[in-house]
């Protein structure tokens, strides 16, 4: 995929790439506390599928990004229960994730919802 380079895309990039990284490293540094965590196999499922869509139209090489961005969705979703943007990320129009009292909201979540393997569906955020 081509795009043009826009100070916006290279902030989002960025800031998604501090995040994953973030969270990468958190997951990593992870012990097993002897609880096991009850995962909805059949979502965790629709996830993978869901990424794997994504990543089949704008990165069908990229195997390798695909299965990170994969292990630390579920991390988000499954374990730690945050969202999938970082919090104060705002996007190319105007849509923001944010928290408040520990609730995490997205103000892009209710229109992009409904998109063919939207990872909306997975993220805690609530919609506004």
């Amino acid at each position: 995929m081509i795009k043009p380079k826009t100070d916006i895309d290279d902030e989002l990039q960025g800031a998604m790439s501090s995040y994953n990284a973030e969270n990468f490293r958190r997951l990593t540094e992870t012990h097993f506390s002897g609880e096991d965590e009850e995962i909805n196999t059949k979502e965790l499922t629709a996830l993978e599928e869901s990424i794997d869509h994504y990543f089949e139209l704008y990165a069908p090489d990229n195997i390798e990004f695909r299965e990170f961005i994969k292990i630390v969705s579920v991390y988000l979703t499954f374990i730690e229960k945050r969202p999938l943007h970082p919090p104060g990320i705002i996007f190319s129009g105007g849509d923001t994730v944010y928290e408040n009292k520990g609730i995490y909201y997205c103000t892009g979540k209710k229109q992009f919802k409904n998109d063919d393997h939207s990872l909306c569906n997975f993220c805690v955020c609530h919609e506004i």
